[in-house]
This record gives C-alpha cells, structure tokens and sequence, in this order.
C-alpha cells in the first residue's frame, strides 16, 4: 500500500477490524520511508487523513443530527412528524472508534514528519548565486547534493494570484537539466550557461541549495527546497 485512499475511512465496508488492518498497512509504510528519510508525498497526505479525521471528530454531533431516525407517528392535524428516540446506527458506532484508535496514530506521524522536515532544513545550505536582479520572482535553483559533482537545475516562476479577494501566489517549477561541475565549470559558469540556454532570462535570479548530509533527491530534498524557496519569495513580495 502506497497510498490511503481520501475516502478510506467511509468507503467499502465500514468495520473497525477492517478499517484498523488498512490504517495500520498505511502508518507502516509511511514509517518505512520516514525512516529512509523520505518525507514526500508522505508527508502532505498524511496531514490532510490527520486533519479530515480531526474535522470529522469535531462535527460528530451535526453528523449524527444529521441521520434519518425512524418515525413513531405522524401528526396530520399539525402537520408534524414526530420521531422515535435517536437511535445510534452501528456503522457510526465503527466510524468514531475508528477515529478514536487513528487520530493518536496519525498525530504520532504528523510530529515524526515534523521533525524529519526540521532536520533536513537545518541541514539545506540555501543562498543566491550572485547577485540578484531587481526581479526576484522569475529564476532558477541549482539542487547540490552532499558529495557528489552533479547538480540539478529547475526553472521556477512566482506568480501573483487573486483567492477569495485575498492575495496568493502560484508557485511553478520545472526541471531544466543537469550539470557536472568541474574546475572549468563552478557554479558561476553555469549561471552564465543558463542565461546562453534561455536569452529570455538575460539576467536571472539564481538560489543554490547545497546539501550537508544524504538526501533522497525526490523524496526530499528537491520538495524541501521548493517550500523553502517559495516561502521566501512569497514573504519578500508581501512586505
């Protein structure tokens, strides 16, 4: 299993046993590849199942308002119906114990992520190559992984978006290719490479991010300094 279903905890057939087998499959791969120190996609999954198990807890009473409850009589002089005493449905009964023995499993995971995600920033050296041009928003970044003379570069674009009259930023970011550095080629010369490939950057802004310790490069380190990059970006470009 590589991935919880959004809809794991309502679809099929709703059993704690059954929804407590595939719970535990998730939270063991999850603990594998965190483990490998392998954060992503991991990581934003899991706060998304922790936070719907959270919001589903919280509004137990409007869900369970929300259930047909069986008629005792009808009132046609009034024109009301009246019903018998809430009775709680079974599957419910299975849906909040699931919620019960998965919220502490998946909290326990989300501070385990947490703490991988600081770790790795500590150890992510991020800094401009150069110096930057007035216009910061339109670049590239240069992953340099510990010990090794293959870089990767990507382009990235931070671009200004309007969400619920609020002010957002669209974030994209594309592999542009890889270089092997070299005595004739530092990472200077490949700024100035960059800008040869795309005449439509003549002068771009260029992040590095070095690496102290081993890092899986998908998983990892490229996600981790994505994050980092936009958050600075986006907080420049608020003040």
């Amino acid at each position: 299993m590589n991935a919880l279903a959004k809809d794991w905890l309502t679809e099929g057939l709703i059993d704690f046993e059954y929804k407590k087998y595939i719970l535990l499959a998730y939270i063991k791969k999850v603990q594998e590849h965190f483990k490998a120190q392998k954060l992503y996609p991991d990581f934003t999954e899991l706060i998304s199942h922790f936070r719907y198990l959270k919001e589903l807890k919280q509004s137990e009473e409007v869900l369970q308002s929300a259930f047909k409850k069986p008629i005792e009589a009808i009132d046609l002089s009034k024109m009301a119906i009246k019903y018998q005493p809430e009775m709680e449905e079974e599957w419910l009964r299975e849906i909040k114990q699931i919620i019960e023995f998965g919220l502490p499993l998946m909290a326990k995971e989300v501070m385990e992520g947490k703490s991988i995600f600081d770790f790795v920033e500590k150890n992510i050296q991020f800094e401009p190559l150069g110096i930057l041009p007035i216009f910061k928003n339109e670049g590239y970044f240069i992953l340099q992984p510990l010990k090794s003379k293959n870089v990767s570069v990507y382009s990235f674009c931070l671009s200004p978006i309007t969400y619920l009259n609020e002010k957002a930023f669209g974030f994209k970011t594309d592999y542009f290719s890889t270089f092997t550095l070299s005595l004739a080629k530092p990472l200077d010369k490949i700024k100035q490479e960059l800008v040869y490939m795309n005449p439509y950057l003549p002068n771009p802004a260029v992040y590095v991010f070095k690496a102290k310790i081993c890092l899986p490069d998908e998983e990892t380190f490229l996600p981790v300094a994505k994050r980092l990059l936009f958050s600075t970006l986006s907080s420049a470009n608020k003040i």
